[in-house]
Order: C-alpha cells, then structure tokens, then sequence
C-alpha cells in the first residue's frame, strides 16, 4: 500500500487513556486451500466450509450475533506440516494484504501461544485488530500488544473473543465499551475469581454470569489499552488521511500560506467534529466537543520546510469522553 502523503500520528496521554475496513473481520483458517473471498451468511460459508471445520464455527459465531456484520473475509490455507505453522501464517497473512487490505479484525483458527505471539506481532505494525480465545490463562502474561485482544475461555470451540469483533464490527470505532458485552450462542466461562482476577491483572478478560446476565468482564488490549481508544486512535488517523489526501487531489494547490493552512485545519476539525458525534470526544456542560487545535504560521516554518514544501505544523489534542466500568453510590438512611 503506497505511504499517504499526510501523515497522521496520535500519541494517546491516558493509561487509567464507510469507513476504509472497519467494518470487516477476516478469518484466517487452516483446514483447505482457499482463496481471499468474501460471505454475506452463514449459508454461503457452507458452500466453501464444511459445518465441523473451525472457519465454519467462527463464521457461525461472527454471523450468529444480532446485529451481525454485512459481511466476512476468509483465507485458508493447507499446511503440509505444523512444524512451522506460525511462521506459514505469517507469511500468508502478508500475502493477504497484497491482496486485499481492506479488513480490520484478524482471527484465526489456530490459537496456540506461538501463534498467538507471531500474529500479535504483526498486527501491532498494522492498523487493524487481532481477536483470539485461548484455553491458556497464563499466555497473556508474555503480551503486551496495544492491537490484540485475548479472551479466555476453557471451551475451545467458545470462540467467544471472535463473537465479540461482531459487536465493533456493527458499531462505529470508538463508540462504544468492550465491557459488559454479550455474546449469543456463548454459555459463561467456569474461570475461579482467583484466575479471573489474574487474568485482568494481565489484561485479558473472560466471558461468565453476572447479576444474571452473561457478558464480557473487560475490555481491553494486552498492553493494558481500552479496544474502544485503540479503534478510535486507529478511526481518527485514517479519517483524517484520507480526507487530507481528498482535499489535496480536489484542490489546484495547497498554498503555504494562511489559506493552504487553514484548509489542513480545517480537515482536522471536521475529523474531530465526527469523532465526537461517533462518543470518542468529551463534551462540556454546553455539549460542546473539548478540543484543541494549535498551528505554525508561515513565518513560524523552519525556511528550509518551506523550501521543501513539508508542513508539521499542525497539533491537536481531544478529551476522550471514556466511559464508566465501576463505581461506588453512597447511600444513608435519615430520620
């Protein structure tokens, strides 16, 4: 994929901090030779997948939840030996993005540490999303990946963390929190408060019964990351590119003046205007969207920028609206 020309970097300032893919999960399998193809349901995965492989049993758990995406990828392929089989993957999952690029949530069929490790070392390099279930509570311990997002669930045919990208898949990124999710056709995990406990510490998170609901009990990335700022990190960068690149091709020329820049402000701020509407941006007591845009002017440009006609001088800065996952109601009784 050609490198935009206007870059986008976000450094995110919080720990305790259609749309090009957004919509589309992509399943990695390793039960046949198959080309990149996208389904619109179940039925059609059927066709191409027999009902007792793992690619038809993600499929009907992505597929089976309500709302459920429009639309999934699936890639195979046959490994002639699982001596190597994490580094097969690797190589093939290059190659689908030679192919297609345009999907954002990565799951795959196997789930072993190793190839959990290799494909969640990959993805940090993409701007995309990497959901597994594993049947090892321990194998968060060694991942500290902003891009992936580790379920733990004893059944391995739970795929409860593939049944959870539905959920991102049908929203908008950034609107919405991974906590207190359900995901249908998943009954709750048997893990002991202990290892649950454990497992958060970690930043995976399971799937058990709560106040009589089933749902998800966290939502973060392996580094510790909530997924809905990670996907809103990733929703604003390439937003904000391609609306740059938008402007830029439908403008004679960007003038390294007042104007030119007010027009790169001007992308910047409508970005960041949708990302409010979209539940990412803090509003004030007046619903107003709390942000802040500072830039260089011309005669604030190193000449040599100039020269070269490089422009970096544009910073922003949102408040994340977040959202809330506990707290405490204090109550007395008075006479």
């Amino acid at each position: 994929m050609a490198q935009p020309d206007f870059i986008v970097n976000i450094s995110k300032l919080t720990r305790a901090i259609t749309q090009r893919g957004f919509g589309l999960p992509l399943i990695l399998g390793t039960s046949k030779d198959h080309p990149y193809t996208l389904y619109n349901d179940i039925t059609e995965v059927s066709e191409d997948f027999a009902v007792t492989t793992k690619e038809y049993r993600i499929a009907q758990r992505i597929f089976g939840q309500n709302p459920a995406p429009p639309q999934i990828a699936i890639f195979s392929i046959l490994p002639g030996s699982m001596d190597d089989l994490k580094t097969l993957l690797l190589e093939t999952v290059n190659e689908i993005v030679e192919i297609n690029n345009d999907w954002y949530y990565l799951t795959c069929t196997e789930n072993s540490n190793d190839v959990v490790e290799s494909l969640a070392a990959w993805t940090e390099t993409q701007i995309k999303t990497y959901w597994t279930t594993t049947q090892d509570l321990v194998l968060v311990n060694g991942l500290e990946y902003e891009n992936t997002i580790v379920m733990y669930h004893e059944d391995p045919n739970a795929y409860v963390a593939e049944g959870l990208v539905a959920t991102a898949a049908t929203n908008d990124p950034g609107s919405l929190t991974f906590k207190f999710k359900g995901v249908q056709g998943v009954r709750g995990s048997d893990i002991r408060a202990t290892d649950l406990s454990e497992l958060h510490s970690n930043n995976g998170f399971s799937y058990i019964r709560k106040m009589g609901a089933l749902q998800t009990t966290e939502g973060t990335a392996t580094n510790g990351e909530y997924i809905d700022l990670v996907m809103a990190a990733h929703f604003i960068k390439v937003r904000m590119e391609e609306e740059a690149a938008f402007m830029a091709v439908n403008t004679k020329k960007i003038h390294y003046d007042r104007r030119g820049i007010a027009k790169l402000v001007a992308v910047v701020t409508k970005v960041l205007k949708i990302a409010g509407r979209m539940g990412i941006v803090r509003v004030d007591d007046n619903d107003n969207y709390v942000y802040r845009i500072n830039y260089l002017r011309r005669e604030e440009v190193l000449r040599n920028e100039v020269a070269n006609r490089i422009y970096n001088g544009i910073d922003w800065e949102i408040e994340i609206a977040g959202a809330i996952h506990s707290g405490t109601v204090a109550g007395r009784f008075v006479i």
